[in-house]
């Protein structure tokens, strides 16, 4: 390959790389600018498309000849991937669902057949978080993890963050990709990176306390675990702005782009509220914040599409919608080759605009005031779709309510579950409940029963934390 793209490991530490290789990505290990770490995030919005279709039509070749699954599905869908000569043509291919890929590992455990080299030829081992399905397990080749760490580093770049500052990461490290790539990127990107594991939250908080305001900081956590450290910090006496955190990387689920918990986490904290969400089975971040459209209303994602292909689909047919149109993300993966994903239904529900005209620079198109909910969490109640994007809006923006919720469905029914405020006497809790409903009624226009808690009824999680509940 050529001598004009440096990556971040060698060719004896990656073995032979698959693919397409695209000069305008430089020196892959260190900022291009003072703005973006790749030129690629700035070229025209056709050199963009022409890389997507160049790497699409390797990727569509290389799966066919190495993954079992992917080649049987194509075969008796008899569909040839040698037709898929424009990305208009990526529809010809079937959609494929997580539940796809649970029933090929059931059925040939416990890797399935989609992978294209051996099990213990992949560097990193997962498990999804199983909180929509059956955990399912994905591999990633040292190439992937390379290409996965260049796109989480633009994306921290994209945030603000620069080589030298300290990144905190308030995870406990399980099996499942979550922010072990943000982890990767931090430290080749020239951070120092402070992992929590297991530590209890409140020696966690202890530790960020002493070593606070010694380096330009950034936190990296879910954004129900962010609230739940300043919860924590307020209760040993600790004020959550004293702990130095210049930015908040939030993941898993959307944060940044839910007007309420950015409010929220940014007075709380003292911090700008930033976004980076994907998915176990693409890998690596799709969707991002910059620094304009972080402070841009509505707060909006760039996305990867030099190393993605973002369709949107209608949630019920599964055809793409009209152009300009809202849809649910059907995503190919153009980086990811060890376990590759053709038209994955991710399922987030976002709005497309293609030439963004964004003041950082970036010609990558936007999602539209991010990702409002995921196909999975949507629930129809007297023919309305409800997200709990929603209810968490309002919730997050009532005094006297805490920020932890639940969704209880019981058959058709779904009732709002709240916690009250500390402080709050449990004489008041019907007119919180009373005013909640209202507030969701003239959002939604679905008046759903409202059930205010103690404060402490919900379990606080590091990862992402299921909405739904069933009764």
């Amino acid at each position: 390959m050529s001598a004009q793209v440096r990556y971040l490991w060698t060719d004896g530490m990656v073995g032979e790389r698959v693919g397409l290789e695209i000069s305008e990505e430089g020196d892959r290990t260190k900022p291009a600018s003072d703005t973006v770490w790749s030129r690629v995030e700035t070229l025209p919005l056709e050199r963009l498309k022409e890389i997507q279709l160049q790497r699409l039509k390797f990727l569509l070749s290389f799966t066919y000849e190495r993954s079992q699954f992917y080649r049987e599905l194509w075969d008796s869908k008899k569909v040839r991937h040698p037709d898929i000569k424009s990305i208009a043509d990526l529809p010809k291919l079937p959609v494929v669902t997580k539940y796809d890929f649970e029933k090929d590992q059931a059925a040939r455990p416990p890797f399935g057949t989609a992978p294209t080299i051996r099990p213990n030829e992949h560097l990193k081992y997962w498990q999804t978080s199983g909180t929509t399905a059956r955990p399912r397990i994905w591999m990633d080749t040292r190439q992937d993890w390379e290409n996965g760490i260049l796109l989480y580093t633009r994306s921290l770049y994209g945030h603000g963050v620069k080589p030298g500052w300290r990144g905190y990461f308030a995870f406990g490290f399980p099996p499942f990709i979550g922010f072990w790539l943000c982890f990767a990127a931090t430290e080749a990107m020239g951070c120092q990176v402070v992992p929590k594991g297991t530590l209890p939250t409140a020696a966690w908080l202890q530790l960020m306390k002493n070593i606070a305001g010694t380096a330009p900081s950034f936190l990296c956590s879910t954004p129900t675990f962010a609230i739940r450290q300043m919860e924590a910090a307020k209760e040993l006496g600790i004020d959550p702005t004293t702990l130095g955190m210049n930015i908040l990387s939030l993941a898993a689920e959307p944060g940044a782009c839910v007007p309420a918990t950015n409010r929220l986490l940014s007075q709380g904290w003292n911090a700008k509220i930033h976004d980076i969400l994907g998915a176990t089975e693409t890998s690596g971040p799709i969707l991002f914040t910059c620094q304009d459209q972080a402070a841009a209303t509505p707060v909006s994602d760039h996305i990867a599409i030099d190393y993605f292909i973002v369709e949107l689909l209608d949630p019920d047919t599964l055809e793409p919608v009209p152009s300009g149109s809202p849809g649910t993300t059907c995503v190919t993966a153009l980086g990811r080759y060890g376990m590759p994903a053709v038209r994955f239904l991710v399922g987030d529900h976002i709005h497309i605009e293609e030439r963004p005209n964004c003041p950082c620079g970036r010609t990558l198109p936007l999602a539209v005031g991010g990702v409002a909910g995921r196909a999975d969490d949507a629930l129809f109640v007297k023919g309305i779709k409800l997200y709990p994007s929603l209810v968490e809006t309002s919730v997050r923006s009532l005094p006297g309510l805490g920020v932890e919720y639940r969704l209880q469905k019981k058959n058709e029914q779904v009732a709002v579950l709240v916690e009250a405020e500390p402080s709050v006497p449990e004489t008041e809790y019907p007119q919180l409940a009373r005013k909640l409903q209202e507030d969701i009624r003239l959002k939604a226009t679905v008046t759903l029963p409202v059930e205010v808690h103690p404060a402490g009824t919900f379990p606080r999680l590091e990862t992402k934390t299921p909405r739904i509940i069933k009764a």
